[in-house]
Order: structure tokens, then C-alpha cells, then sequence
């Protein structure tokens, strides 16, 4: 996997060399064209104000290791373009998400909330409903699509975005490659903490237990919906219908809300464990 890493960055770092005149973020947004070609959707151009066509997949198709976790790199470029933004039409479709997510939720939640972890895992319902539809509850069925779409390799590739992204925002002079590297040495514990503060406004114990879990679940009960609301009824133009809101059955959110809950508490516990051992 060293060799896979290698071989990503080295392309990165080629591509940055090659437009000197881009930001590091921008060259970010724009090495989504290279991820995978399903990872250029409409919904994504409606939520974060653009949308690179793809090119080819040159970043895509191999696992690499960072902060110790086996990720999908074409899956991690493209949550951390997910956790940038870029150009005044990114900063429009951003505020009026915020409008969106005000009504939806009572929270202004931007763009970044819903185009990485809690996309995936709203990701699995909306395959779902796809395929049984919106007032059915199967466990075991929405359990193989989380699975498949908010795999513990996902969640790692969205989390280690998370810290990157954040990486670039603090020092401009970074290149990709730079952020990349210097994020790989994190404990990822400690990222997965980071987000459950900063995002989700968390309160973790010293033997890295949730001490405000029900709050934290309810936070992603919401953004799971409001991101279903707004591709399923607003992005296809059914605003004023509703008719996700109104016929999804709870269950599924709950379902969602709580995989993805005792995913990031097993990934605090685990390193907690090891210090104790």
C-alpha cells in the first residue's frame, strides 16, 4: 500500500507543479475529475457550486494507509474536495443550503455535512428507497446497503478528509502533497474526536466514551434527513410536495443515525483500549 500512496501523491504533486496559479484548494476541487466517474453527480454541483467533469481515473482503484486506516484514495480526493470550497458560485450554493438546513433542521449546516460521512450514510437509505421504497423497514436489507455505501473504509476515507481539509485552511502554503503527509502521521482517534467536537458538538470523556450521545445521534438523525430532503425533494424539484419527508418511515433514519453513531464511538474507544493496555 506504500507503493499506492506513493503513486497517488506523486500524481497530485505533478498536477499542482503543472498550474502554479491554482490555490492548493483549488487544485483539490479539481483533482475530483480524476477520481471516479460516478463521483461527478448533479447533487454534488448543486451543494457545493460546481462540478468538475470527469477525466479519468487516475486517483482511483487502490487503497492506500493513512493515520493507520486502509482508505479508498479515489473515495478520500473526493471527500476532501467535498470539505472545500471554492469560487463565489460555491459560496452562493453554500448560503442557501445554510437557509435550507435552517428550516430543515434548526441548524445552519453548510455543504461539508452533507457530501461526506453523513452522505454516505444517507447514501445507503436513499439506495434503499430505490429499491423498496419509502414506507417499507427491511433491517437486513438498508444493513448490506450501509455496508456497502458507509463501509468502515469510507468512513475512515471521509474522516481523515475532515483533517486534511482542515490542514489546508489553517496554512495556505501547503501543497496537497504537504497536507496529505503531514495529516498521515495523526492519531486517528484523536481526528474522529476532532469531528465529533467540531461538528457534531460532542463531549468525550478521558476513556473516550460519548458523554452527550443522544445528542450527537440526534444531530445526525437530522442531517441524514435534510440531506435526503434536499436531494429527493428539493434538487428534483419537489419542494412543495414534500414527499420525502412525509412517507419516509423513521425506522431507516434510526437504523442510519445509529450505525454510524457506534462506528465513531468504536473508532474512540479502540485507541483509548490501547493506551490502557
Amino acid at each position: 500500500m506504500a507503493a499506492n500512496l506513493d503513486k497517488m501523491l506523486r500524481f497530485i504533486d505533478d498536477y499542482q507543479q503543472q498550474h502554479p496559479h491554482y490555490s492548493s484548494i483549488q487544485v483539490v476541487r479539481s483533482l475530483r475529475a480524476y477520481s471516479r466517474e460516478g463521483y461527478a453527480d448533479i447533487f454534488w454541483a448543486n451543494v457545493a457550486g460546481s462540478n468538475a467533469a470527469f477525466v479519468s481515473e487516475e486517483l482511483d482503484d487502490l487503497a492506500v494507509v493513512l493515520m493507520g486506516q486502509s482508505i479508498d484514495f479515489a473515495h478520500f480526493m473526493t471527500a476532501l474536495s467535498n470539505q472545500t470550497r471554492s469560487g463565489i458560485r460555491a459560496i452562493v450554493k453554500d448560503s442557501v443550503l445554510r437557509v435550507t438546513s435552517k428550516a430543515m433542521t434548526g441548524r445552519t449546516n453548510d455543504a461539508q455535512e452533507y457530501t461526506a460521512a453523513i452522505k454516505d450514510t444517507a447514501q445507503a437509505i436513499d439506495t434503499y428507497l430505490n429499491e423498496y421504497g419509502p414506507t417499507t423497514y427491511k433491517p437486513e436489507a438498508l444493513n448490506d446497503f450501509l455496508t456497502q455505501f458507509a463501509s468502515d473504509q469510507y468512513y475512515a476515507s471521509d474522516l481523515v478528509a475532515f483533517s486534511v481539509s482542515r490542514l489546508l485552511y489553517q496554512n495556505a502554503a501547503l501543497s496537497v502533497r504537504e497536507a496529505i503527509l503531514e495529516a498521515s502521521w495523526f492519531n486517528y482517534s484523536d481526528t474522529v474526536q476532532r469531528y465529533l467536537i467540531e461538528t457534531l458538538g460532542a463531549k468525550v470523556s478521558r476513556r473516550g466514551y460519548l458523554i452527550n450521545g443522544v445528542q450527537v445521534r440526534q444531530q445526525i438523525y437530522e442531517r441524514i434527513l435534510t440531506y435526503l430532503t434536499i436531494k429527493r425533494d428539493i434538487v428534483t424539484g419537489h419542494m412543495l410536495n414534500r414527499t420525502y419527508r412525509k412517507n419516509i418511515r423513521p425506522a431507516l433514519i434510526d437504523h442510519a443515525s445509529d450505525y454510524f453513531i457506534q462506528y465513531l464511538q468504536r473508532s474512540l474507544v479502540y485507541h483509548h483500549q490501547e493506551l490502557d493496555s
